[in-house]
């Protein structure tokens, strides 16, 4: 019988694998934002969302996409606007 962790990370598996297809067909790049949102809207695993957006990079390169690291970027700006205004 299988572990319910084996059975979660199969289903994040399969999840980011339909993710990352179905970006193939329309798009040549994945973003980590999006794929975020998406994924974390169907399941939410119990791995961090660096570790999540690790996964969805690795398969999208290994499919030919580009990824767009932009969740991070977005955090990293709202962080320094908030800051500038506090001047």
């Amino acid at each position: 019988m299988q572990q319910p962790e084996d059975i979660a990370a199969r289903r994040l598996g399969i999840l980011i694998e339909q993710y990352v297809e179905a970006r193939k067909k329309r798009y040549d790049y994945v973003s980590t934002e999006q794929a975020y949102l998406a994924i974390r809207q169907i399941l939410k695993p119990a791995i961090s969302d660096r570790e999540l957006d690790d996964m969805v990079a690795s398969l999208a390169v290994k499919n030919g996409l580009a990824v767009v690291f932009d969740r991070q970027t977005k955090a990293l700006s709202t962080t320094f606007l908030h800051r500038q205004g506090d001047r």
